[in-house]
Parts: structure tokens; sequence; C-alpha cells
């Protein structure tokens, strides 16, 4: 049954009125709360490409560090990635010329066969007449970029007038280097930098060294410079060897180091090293010392001989396994 409603209580019609003598929700709030709403939802938005981001950052970074590391540990990707920088590359530009401010200061003429282990001469021409430097002191030193490998390629010589060339002064030195690659050959006179040549020095043959008869026996080498009678090389294991050397008594006088460097790598070994050697007639050779020499792997090496600092030659090797 409906039932007619009375008139509401006064109570009753102030609680559908608002609380407020003015409206608090204006349209300045209206506006207000809708950017805000906006804006949260943009950082929502934003918030998922800022950890990616970040995130790509981070795997970059570890691949920058691998690659640094990659390029530290392979001499390969130096030569052809130089990441210190331009000047760095063209520190190491091969040139045969040094200038300064456009005019030409030194000069290498290397002679011969210049590849790696091969021996040779060369000449330096010092663009200053002799009147300036002769009395003063010139000494050359060569390092190769990939190893750090230095060299002494002229040791420490008084300038003198028999060095007089036109109006120049020439000094002659050896040219034999350990390995291939380029190296960087420092000028210093009166122990200050006169100037600097870089030379990319190409590999030699890796055929191993032909036989040859000298007195009796057979030997292993360059005939008329050095060789040795050996049995098998079989890596890892010690035996002994005669060396054999020919060239002039001042050239086979002294200390006598040999080192050795397999084929694809840059390491050079010791192998074998004596003090005293001397000429003594053996076997139609001018000097001969007997060795013991081990190479630790298979494969072929480069047995280098140096007598006084100075490369006399080396010999190509095949070593055998066990």
């Amino acid at each position: 049954m409906k039932t007619e409603q009375g008139p509401q209580p006064d109570w009753m019609q102030e609680l559908a009125s608002p609380p407020f003598n003015e409206p608090m929700f204006t349209a300045k709030m209206k506006s207000d709360v809708s950017q805000s709403a906006a804006n949260g939802l943009s950082r929502k938005r934003r918030g998922a490409p800022a950890r990616l981001i970040s995130m790509t950052a981070g795997v970059l970074a570890l691949l920058l560090i691998a690659a640094i590391w990659g390029w530290r540990e392979s001499p390969a990707l130096q030569r052809m990635i130089p990441i210190q920088g331009w000047g760095y590359a063209a520190k190491w530009t091969p040139r045969s010329v040094y200038t300064v401010d456009g005019v030409d200061k030194l000069q290498v003429f290397p002679g011969g066969e210049t590849a790696a282990g091969s021996p040779a001469g060369s000449w330096w021409n010092l663009l200053t007449p002799i009147q300036e430097l002769e009395g003063k002191t010139i000494r050359i030193s060569a390092v190769h970029r990939d190893t750090g490998t230095t060299v002494e390629k002229l040791a420490e010589t008084k300038i003198t007038s028999d060095m007089a060339y036109n109006d120049l002064t020439r000094v002659s030195s050896r040219f034999a280097l350990p390995l291939s690659g380029l190296w960087r050959f420092d000028v210093m006179v009166d122990q200050e930098k006169y100037g600097d040549i870089v030379i990319d020095v190409p590999d030699s043959s890796w055929e191993p060294s032909p036989s040859f008869v000298s007195g009796s026996y057979a030997m292993s080498g360059v005939e008329g410079r050095l060789g040795f009678i050996y049995p098998d090389l079989i890596a890892g294991k010690p035996n002994k060897y005669m060396w054999h050397f020919w060239g002039r008594d001042e050239e086979l006088t002294g200390d006598l180091v040999i080192t050795a460097v397999k084929q694809n790598s840059s390491e050079i070994i010791d192998v074998f090293k004596v003090a005293g050697l001397r000429p003594s007639p053996l076997n139609g050779a001018d000097a001969a010392i007997p060795t013991s020499m081990s190479l630790p792997s298979p494969g072929l090496w480069r047995i280098m001989v140096s007598i006084n600092g100075q490369l006399f030659g080396s010999v190509i090797v095949e070593v055998a396994k066990p």
C-alpha cells in the first residue's frame, strides 16, 4: 500500500545542501587535478624507457670494457684500431724522413733485406753539418709498437769528422730486428732527442732453413753465416747442439744470446746465453760453441742469435710433437 510522504524535516533539507558557503572544488582545482593525473600517467610511461636506457648503458659499458681488454691482448687489433686517438696513430705512421716545421732533419736508408730476423745495414743522414755535431755522441734505439720490445741499434758513439758527407752528417748502423711490425727508431744526440723514424718491418719467410755441409758435417742454417748440427728438435725436450759461425773476429767476440719466436706469435723467449764467445775455428767455421736448447711447443720457430746485443742471424726450424 502506498503511503503519502509528508514534508521532510528541516534537518534533512540541511543535509542535502553543501556545508560550505561557496563551492570548494573550483574550476581551477579540476584543472589542477586533471593536469596532475596527466603528469602521473606521463611519468609512468617514461619510467619503463628510462629503465631500459639505464640497462642498455650498463650492457654497453660491460661490452666496452671487454673490447678494451681484447684490444690490449691482441696485437692484431692494436694495429687495426689505434684507440689511443689520431695523435697516437700519427705517431706510428711509417716514415723514413723526420721533419721539423716542414724542414727535413733526419733520413734513413736501410740496405739489403729489412725483414724480421734478417740482419742488414743502414745509413742515417743527420741533415746538420759536421761542424755542428763533431765531438757529440749519437745513440739509436728501436721500440716495437705492439710488444714494447726495445733494441739498441747503435750504442753511444762519438761523432767524428769522417762522418761528414757533403753538407750533412752520415752515420752507419746495423739494421736487424727480431719481430715484424711497426718499429720506432729514436735518434739521440748528446742524450737529447734529435728525431725519430718509423718503419713497418715485414715478416721474413717461414720456410725451414736449408741444410748445407761444412767440414764433415751437415748443418741447418745460412751457409757462410751460421748453422748448427742437431738431432731432431722435439717440443719440451732439451738437447745439445753445436753452433758454427762465420765472420770477422770482432763480430764473433762477446756475449752470445740465443732467443726464439714462434710463427704467428710476438713472444720472444730466451733459449741460451753464454759470455765470452771468441773465434775458434771448427768444421770450416770461424767460431763454434756447444749449446743446450729446448723449445716449448711444436711448430715453426725462428731461432735468433745475437752477439754483443746485435742480431747476427737466424735459423727457421720445425719442432716436432713429443
